[in-house]
């Protein structure tokens, strides 16, 4: 029988406990964030959708990685969010069943970014190719 190493893959591969844990906040934060009306005291609203969730190896941080739906900045969503963490992690916890409820990070899923720069950069490549 093969033993399994239940620590973290120093290749930086996520274990399947890991990965479960992460679809699961992940479900259960974006249909928090859909779900709730997040108001701040200007009565502005503030929605995001959650792109991705990534959990440390003993499962005790879960960076959310959202992004604005809202027509607010990124900085200011996740300004938004670190102070409404604990309403959101109070709510996470009533709906996922963990020994230990992980706490929050929020960070500005930069990926739509880097697609509209790689973009722009193969348009640069095809003008110059093209005259």
């Amino acid at each position: 029988m093969v033993k399994r190493n239940k620590k973290a893959k120093s290749n930086g591969e996520f274990s399947q406990r890991q990965l479960r844990v992460s679809e699961l906040i992940k479900r259960i934060t974006s249909s928090i964030l859909l779900d709730s009306n997040f108001y701040d005291e200007n009565k502005k609203n503030y929605s995001a959708s959650v792109s991705e969730v990534r959990c440390s190896p003993d499962l005790k941080i879960a960076t959310v990685y959202v992004l604005p739906i809202s027509r607010v900045g990124s900085d200011e969503l996740i300004f938004f969010l670190e102070k409404k963490k604990s309403e959101i992690r109070h709510a996470l916890g009533k709906k996922l069943s963990l020994k230990f409820l992980p706490e929050l990070r929020f960070k500005a899923d930069e990926l739509i970014e880097q697609i509209e720069k790689t973009n722009k950069i193969f348009e640069e490549i095809d003008k110059k190719n093209s005259t």
